[in-house]
């Protein structure tokens, strides 16, 4: 594009009118005439572009002469580009400096412009004030070389429009973006674009890109959908897969993208670029509460609880397994299921564990995690949640108090004991084993309780006896139970020592000691006798 130029005329017989000279004296005349191009001045509403401005000299030789002056009246000094305003548009360069121009195209020089979006389609004229500086006349002495050569300075200004085109075009924004996609887990992201542009677009797909690897579109950090023909003002909403990583942070990931498309021309176009964030939800998170144990060691007991889904989403198919930390804790079973649970809903968890006898009383950690199904029917397992609990002390299911327990040298008697249920359940079928060794005998063994409920106690009896020879003292005899738990399970207690008192023998005759002395003295009362 051509700007528009003023004409000089310059006559020689004015220059020499202008400039007396002698007759061995010579001229150089001649002008320099710049003007400016613009290549592509084509915009679109919505943009920021740079405008490639190119200035030509198209000098012209009137009269020649050494070319160190056709030089100097052919180029142009001090040009500048003033830079004024048009309404619509935001022009961000006011001035721009050019310098020296010689004879020629010289650029580009950039002016930069803001279009904003809702600007109309149209033409719209740029002024540009340029103004140069250039030697018109160069007189000179031919005879005398190192005479200083005369000029004659012509300063130029001159205001020219460039015109810029707005042109109809297919534009396009984010109206919306979100998606499901929890840290951990994955989901589909929706997106919502509007083309506020004024033109059509044809073929068109939307293209999105991550720019953080722990936020990708299925594995990938680039995702495509083709949307089709879109006319202006209409708003599509496409879907992509969305992951995000276990580690990722709750906070928004920056999301840039183009639509590709083919314009009304037939032209393949690519849009603005489409930015946007996404913000992925927290990762599903569960808590516990009202963890009690009725735990002891070499006992069977219960840990039980509530888990609680913390949200953001619900979850179908929730499993609470206990994962034990020792392998002093062995539980016949470490899954637990619990109905599907809304955000803030709540379910009831048990488990019954066995902790050895090798274990340790005092406070224990136990952990737990919660498997579940997320919205997509994905399996998922949360974090680990831990509780804190007590194991008791071992101690026996039955307290054992002898009520009578003495017996004669060579009698018999009873061994009665009351025996109580220590344990917070009902134990039923409990049979009493008695186990003796000499001196002390029995002929009844066992006794027998239907059942006996916690704290419940009942008295119970064997019949012992005594050798004659057995010297007074107490005697050890030992004692277990076998019984039957709520849950019907079978188990044998730890072995009770009870003690038995053998007293003396009383009525009946002398103790032994005098019975034997007597007889000795009548032997020999009759051995006497005999030999008289």
């Amino acid at each position: 594009m051509r700007v528009g130029i003023v004409t000089l005329v310059l006559v020689l017989a004015l220059v020499l009118s202008a400039v007396p000279v002698a007759a061995t004296d010579r001229v150089v005349v001649g002008r320099a005439d710049l003007s400016l191009s613009v290549p592509d001045n084509r915009v679109a509403p919505g943009e920021a572009v740079t405008l490639d401005v190119y200035v030509v000299n198209d000098a012209t030789i009137v009269r020649g002469g050494p070319q160190e002056f056709v030089d100097r009246v052919t180029t142009a000094r001090s040009a500048t580009l003033d830079i004024g305003e048009v309404r619509g548009i935001d022009v961000e360069t006011s001035a721009i400096p050019f310098g020296v121009v010689p004879e020629g195209i010289h650029g580009p020089a950039a002016i930069e412009l803001t279009v904003p979006e809702f600007v109309p389609p149209g033409t719209y004229q740029l002024p540009v004030e340029l103004t140069y500086t250039y030697t018109s006349v160069v007189a000179y002495d031919r005879t005398d070389l190192d005479a200083e050569p005369e000029y004659e300075e012509r300063t130029v200004t001159r205001r020219v429009t460039i015109p810029v085109v707005v042109e109809e075009r297919a534009r396009f924004r984010v109206v919306e973006m979100g998606t499901d996609a929890q840290i951990g887990g994955s989901g589909t992201t929706t997106v919502s674009v509007q083309n506020v542009g004024t033109a059509l677009a044809r073929e068109a797909s939307v293209q999105l890109i991550s720019g953080n690897d722990d936020l990708t579109f299925g594995g990938a950090t680039t995702a495509e959908s083709f949307v089709g023909e879109w006319a202006p003002g209409e708003i599509r909403t496409v879907t992509f897969p969305a992951t995000v990583v276990d580690d990722a942070e709750l906070r928004n990931y920056t999301v840039t993208g183009r639509v590709s498309y083919t314009d009304t021309d037939g032209f393949a176009q690519s849009s603005n670029e489409l930015r946007s964030s996404l913000r992925p939800l927290a990762e599903q998170t569960f808590s516990l509460s009202d963890v009690e144990s009725t735990l002891r060691v070499d006992h069977e007991g219960a840990v039980s609880g509530t888990v609680t889904n913390d949200g953001p989403l619900p979850v179908a198919d929730a499993v609470v397994v206990f994962r034990p930390a020792s392998p002093n804790f062995d539980a016949s079973e470490t899954e637990f299921a619990v109905p599907d649970l809304d955000p803030g809903a709540s379910a009831a968890f048990a488990f019954e564990v066995e902790v050895s006898s090798a274990a340790d009383p005092g406070a224990r950690q136990l952990q737990f995690v919660v498997d579940y199904e997320d919205e997509d029917g994905d399996n998922r397992t949360s974090d680990a949640l831990t509780a804190r609990i007590e194991v008791a002390p071992e101690r026996d299911p039955f307290t054992v108090e002898v009520v009578e327990s003495n017996v004669s040298a060579g009698g018999s008697g009873r061994l009665t004991v009351m025996v109580t249920n220590a344990e917070a359940e009902s134990l039923s079928d409990v049979s009493a084993k008695l186990f003796v060794d000499d001196p002390i005998a029995t002929s009844d063994d066992e006794a027998f309780v239907d059942e006996l409920a916690p704290g419940e106690s009942a008295e119970i009896s064997f019949e012992v006896s005594a050798a004659r020879s057995t010297f007074p003292k107490e005697y050890p005899v030992s004692m277990d139970f076998e019984y039957d738990r709520a849950d019907g399970t079978t188990e044998i207690s730890d072995t009770f020592r009870l003690p038995v008192t053998v007293e003396e023998r009383r009525g009946g005759g002398l103790p032994i000691w005098i019975l034997l002395g007597v007889g000795a003295a009548v032997i020999a009362a009759v051995v006497v006798i005999r030999r008289r």
